[in-house]
């Protein structure tokens, strides 16, 4: 447990002094889409200490995501599979017909390779489950540092 904790804080210390070397100190625009209410203000609580990140919209469905989308131009979308109205697979794949260089992370309750993979294939360069959700912010970084290469992130820890 120790060791995996010291690897997890190595590892954030070597992206965060990577991000400042590089010049990241942008402050990038978040988009949190969930249906169920207290999972978004879990995110824009875990989110809100983090100065490279700003909250600047909500959604509950993939149709209102597509609309903040539009209204709010946010650089990062964090978004929630199972929803109604339109699944997050379906917004994402909208989404990125319209606003290409938007990053999305997939977000999801149970690890199902068809989620994961629908994901991936819709223009989402991350998916993190919501039980690994405190590897987030990490996740968020890389995911813009590789979204040049095109690989695709799964946190899975």
């Amino acid at each position: 447990m120790i060791r995996r904790a010291m690897f997890w804080l190595a590892k954030s210390f070597l992206l965060v002094w990577t991000m400042t070397a590089i010049g990241a100190t942008h402050v990038h625009r978040v988009l949190l889409v969930d249906d169920y209410v207290p999972v978004r203000i879990i995110l824009r609580n875990i989110l809100t200490g983090h100065v490279d990140l700003q909250i600047v919209g909500e959604a509950c469905d993939g149709k209102q995501a597509i609309e903040q989308v539009a209204a709010c131009q946010p650089d990062i979308i964090l978004m929630d599979y199972n929803m109604p109205m339109m699944n997050g697979i379906e917004a994402a794949r909208l989404i990125k017909k319209s606003w290409g260089e938007t990053v999305i992370i997939g977000l999801c309750t149970v690890q199902d390779t068809y989620i994961t993979d629908g994901f991936l294939e819709a223009g989402a360069l991350a998916v993190i489950f919501k039980d690994r959700i405190d590897h987030l912010h990490s996740t968020i970084q890389r995911a813009f540092l590789k979204r040049a290469s095109s690989e695709h992130l799964v946190t899975q820890h």
